[in-house]
C-alpha cells in the first residue's frame, strides 16, 4: 500500500500555515525528524497554527499523526495540542490539552466536500515543535503503532 501524505512537509519550503495567531512559524527538526515550530509572540496565550487541506477522499477514515516536543508539568497550552476540524468549523476530532515527547494520532472521518482544517496549539508563553505530521488514510499508519514494521535508516 503506497501512502499519502496531505500535510505539507515543512523541509520542502518555508512552512506557512493558512492562518497563525499569536505565533510565527518555522522549520524545526532534522532531515529524518522533520517538523515545525510555533514561536509565541505571546507571554499570555498560547501559538495557533493550522492548515486548510483540500482533495481529501469524501467519506474515507484519515489519522492526523504527529509527535509534540517537551513539556514541563507547569505549562499550560491554548487547548487541544492537535485538533481536525471540518470546512464549517466542526470538530471531527482532537487530542488531549496536555503531552510531553509523545505521538499523538487523531482519527476522523473526510467531509463530503474533502475540506479539513488542521491546527496545533502551543504552550502558554513558549514555543512547541510538533515533529513528523502526517495526515493520512488510517489504517497506512497503524503499523507504527503495532510493531510490525521498522522504520527504514537511508544513508
Amino acid at each position: 500500500m503506497m501512502r499519502h501524505n496531505w500535510f505539507p512537509n515543512p523541509m520542502l519550503g518555508d512552512p506557512k500555515p493558512t492562518r497563525s495567531l499569536d505565533c510565527s512559524v518555522n522549520q524545526w527538526g532534522s532531515p529524518d525528524s522533520p517538523g515545525i515550530i510555533l514561536r509565541h509572540s505571546s507571554d499570555l496565550i498560547g501559538g495557533y497554527a493550522e492548515w486548510v487541506v483540500s482533495g481529501l477522499p469524501a467519506g474515507v477514515r484519515c489519522a492526523f499523526v504527529a509527535s509534540c516536543g517537551a513539556a514541563e508539568a507547569t505549562d499550560t497550552f491554548r487547548g487541544p495540542l492537535m485538533e481536525v476540524q471540518d470546512s464549517h468549523s466542526a470538530i471531527l476530532g482532537h487530542s488531549e490539552s496536555w503531552a510531553d515527547n509523545k505521538r499523538i494520532r487523531i482519527v476522523f472521518t473526510v467531509p463530503s466536500d474533502g475540506v479539513v482544517r488542521l491546527i496545533f496549539r502551543g504552550r502558554i508563553g513558549k514555543d512547541t515543535a510538533f515533529y513528523q505530521i502526517i495526515c493520512t488514510e488510517a489504517g497506512s499508519d497503524e503499523s507504527f503503532f503495532t510493531g510490525s514494521t521498522m522504520p527504514l535508516n537511508i544513508n
